[in-house]
This record gives structure tokens, C-alpha cells and sequence, in this order.
């Protein structure tokens, strides 16, 4: 019998400098920040390949987050670099 260690985890959260951006809720400038977390396949706690990658985007400001699905043409930009 054999016992087998696997799951989904998230790897190392990157910072992304998002100061140029304005945000889209309160137009403030340079209050941006975003973050890229891929999550990994795990087998006995050694990643093996990446399943998704989260992507957020916050304002210091007003604090309103946006997810991937609400990012502007700017803040996708961002991240595809």
C-alpha cells in the first residue's frame, strides 16, 4: 500500500508597481498596487507545474480591489509584461 501526498498551492506572491495607473473608482494617481500568486500542483510538497495564476489589483486610496476580470486595458498591460 502506498500513500500519496497531493494538492494545489499557492507559490510566491510577486509585487507588481502599478503607480502610473489611475484608478478607475476614485481617479487617484499613483495609488495602485498589484499582486500575481501562481498556484502549483503539488506532489509530496514538491511543485510540479502551474494550474492558475490570481491576480489583484488594489488602490491605496479608496481600497476597492479589482480582480482579473475587472481590469482595464492599463492594468492588463501591466501584467502582461
Amino acid at each position: 500500500m502506498m500513500i500519496l501526498f497531493f494538492g494545489i498551492r499557492p507559490g510566491k506572491t510577486i509585487n507588481i508597481d502599478m503607480k502610473r495607473i489611475k484608478c478607475p473608482h476614485c481617479n487617484q494617481n499613483n495609488s495602485l498596487s498589484g499582486e500575481s500568486t501562481p498556484n502549483f500542483f503539488h506532489l509530496f510538497w514538491i511543485p510540479l507545474f502551474r494550474v492558475s495564476t490570481n491576480q489583484v489589483v488594489r488602490c491605496d486610496h479608496c481600497k476597492k480591489g479589482y480582480y482579473k476580470e475587472e481590469f482595464t486595458k492599463d492594468m492588463q498591460a501591466v501584467f502582461e509584461k
